[in-house]
């Protein structure tokens, strides 16, 4: 608004400007047309001057004073107020007895535009013409004309707030949505969407946030559960362990022999939470060190027979045939730690999921832009439909064998973090009852 009422003053002022000089030059055009016929006449009587600024046919609004070369007025059409025979000071006057033309406008009871020339005769100047008229007529077309523009202003800016207003309401609507949502999100509510409209930037900010809200729920589910499942695995032997205290602390003439039976018990459940606990940690490091890797060259072959030889005993243990098949050296830059903690995970599970007398089988090779390692066994398998659950923290194929073989189910869970964290997967093929195939393939990556 302050805008269109600055242009308007500024237009207002061109206007003023334009045309005051425009009646400025039309009176200077007229004084110049009388004073080279003066000449003629200055030297007669009033009726000679007068019948010559009749001859002219001046309009009767234009005031026409002649003045001789010392400003005494000679000649003044005004009936009010008139100045013949009288000094004529004024500065026009005096400007144009020094040989200038002069035109000027001023404000007195309403404007005024004057014009004043010299009379020249034989290169001398010998009076002034001197015309005056009233300008309140442009003074009343510009004052519509102002009138007029500042309704233009005001009818625009009244639009324009409107249009603002409704754009305003399009843009910030939206975001006033979305900040409803983050709020809410803030409070602990999760399961917050926005509604997404078009496709400008707005939507695009809807687009990411449902999806950050999406994977938020997600993460809040996982950890639900994981706390869940984590709680239900340590309660187990913790309820062990306190029943089996109570018993001894029962008895009021224990047997040595069921008091042994009994702390063994507790120590095979101790183990068995110490083992949860160390798995646990494991994983809330795996999930932290996507930017920790220790990244070194490894040769797989040796690494492959460091967790062979460390997985023996359990599996002699079994009486299960737990074969390394020959293969190059193949250096890999990996976190050795991590590898090979994912490695001993699957062969592990591989045994303690493989009947007395079977056969568990490592073996190594490249293929193309990676390096997999493959572990087989002809243990009891997997049925189809739990394939895609086994790599589930705390999930269990076979949860009664799993208490026999102390498993907790996140070994696989941890292999899998260790794998992707390198940038490679673990594929699975089995068969229930026939045995089961993991393809652990790594990125083969050299210094």
């Amino acid at each position: 608004m302050l805008t269109l009422f600055l242009i308007s003053i500024y237009i207002q002022d061109s206007l003023r400007e334009y045309f005051f000089n425009q009646k400025g030059v039309e009176l200077l055009t007229r004084a110049n047309i009388i004073a080279n016929i003066m000449p003629r006449y200055i030297q007669y009587s009033d009726e000679g001057i007068q019948e010559a600024v009749k001859q002219l046919e001046i309009d009767k609004s234009i005031r026409v004073i002649i003045t001789d070369k010392e400003a005494k007025v000679l000649f003044d059409t005004a009936e009010n107020n008139n100045l013949k025979d009288k000094v004529f000071l004024k500065e026009e006057v005096m400007k144009a007895l020094q040989g200038n033309d002069v035109q000027n406008h001023f404000e007195e009871a309403g404007w005024v535009v004057n014009a004043a020339v010299p009379i020249i005769k034989e290169k001398e100047t010998t009076g002034v013409i001197y015309l005056s008229a009233s300008a309140q007529d442009i003074e009343n077309f510009l004052n519509d004309i102002k009138k007029k523009l500042y309704g233009i202003a005001l009818i625009v800016s009244v639009l324009i707030g409107l249009l603002s207003s409704f754009l305003a309401g399009v843009i910030t609507a939206p975001v006033e949505e979305l900040i409803a949502v983050i709020k809410h999100m803030a409070d602990g509510n999760l399961n917050q969407k926005v509604e997404v409209k078009g496709n400008d930037e707005i939507a695009q900010l809807g687009i990411a946030f449902n999806k950050m809200s999406e994977r938020l729920n997600q993460v809040e589910e996982k950890r639900r559960q994981f706390v869940s499942d984590a709680s239900h695995e340590l309660r187990t032997p913790l309820s062990s362990i306190k029943v089996l205290t109570e018993s001894i602390l029962q008895m009021q003439h224990p047997d040595m022999e069921v008091v042994q039976e009994f702390l063994s018990d507790i120590y095979n459940e101790v183990n068995r939470l110490s083992r949860i606990i160390d798995k646990l940690l494991m994983l809330t490091k795996t999930d932290v060190a996507i930017n920790g890797l220790d990244l070194k060259d490894v040769n797989m072959r040796e690494l492959l027979q460091r967790v062979v030889k460390s997985l023996r005993p359990l599996a002699d243990h079994q009486r299960i045939k737990l074969k390394l098949k020959g293969s190059e050296d193949i250096f890999v830059l990996i976190d050795e730690d991590k590898i090979w903690e994912a490695i001993f995970n699957i062969v592990d599970n591989s045994i303690k999921y493989t009947s007395h007398e079977g056969t568990v089988v490592v073996s190594m090779h490249k293929s193309g832009f990676n390096v997999e390692i493959i572990v087989q066994d002809n243990g009891i398998g997997i049925a189809e439909t739990e394939i895609q659950k086994i790599f589930d923290r705390f999930y269990r194929v076979d949860k009664a064998r799993a208490r026999e073989t102390g498993g907790t189910g996140l070994g696989l869970s941890i292999a899998l973090d260790a794998v992707r964290l390198h940038g490679g997967d673990i594929q699975v093929e089995s068969e229930e009852g026939k045995g089961s195939r993991f393809r652990i393939i790594i990125p083969h990556r050299e210094t």
